[in-house]
């Protein structure tokens, strides 16, 4: 069986969005719960194999666990309670993939659930394309 990359978990804000700004790419983060089957299979199938695949100089990608982290270092390198950056972000549902820009901007929009249809990929990989597309057009 093959191993599973781990994505990695969004602790610092301003770490990741320099990061970002630098290489004028996305963050695509999994705001998931432990106890979640749905988010499990989104991180499984879908966010793990990209991860793999891609360089950190394209796409980041992260995980926060809502239910297990509680806090987290903000933009401005303060710490911040993590429901607070969900009413930020607007999140009540899980999973629900964001893409944002370095000013915690949306990029695309959310993806929220997992559409069982077969169509999570499609919507997934065109949401990442746009993501992508403006984030290299931002420049502040």
């Amino acid at each position: 069986m093959m191993q599973q990359k781990k994505i990695a978990d969004l602790h610092d804000l301003r770490k990741e969005f320099a990061h970002i700004e630098k290489f004028k790419i996305p963050l695509v983060l999994l705001l998931s719960r432990s106890d979640c089957h749905f988010c499990h299979e989104v991180r499984r199938n879908y966010l793990s194999p990209l991860a793999r695949t891609i360089s950190e100089k394209n796409l980041v990608i992260r995980e926060l666990q809502t239910d297990i982290t509680k806090r987290l270092i903000g933009p401005d390198g303060r710490q911040m309670e993590v429901k607070d950056f969900l009413k930020q972000l607007q999140v009540n549902f899980f999973p629900t993939v964001v893409f944002l820009d370095k000013n915690m901007r949306a990029l695309a929009e959310p993806l929220i659930g997992l559409n069982q249809s077969g169509f999570y990929s499609a919507y997934l990989d065109q949401r990442i394309e746009l993501a992508i597309k403006i984030a290299g057009q931002r420049i502040s």
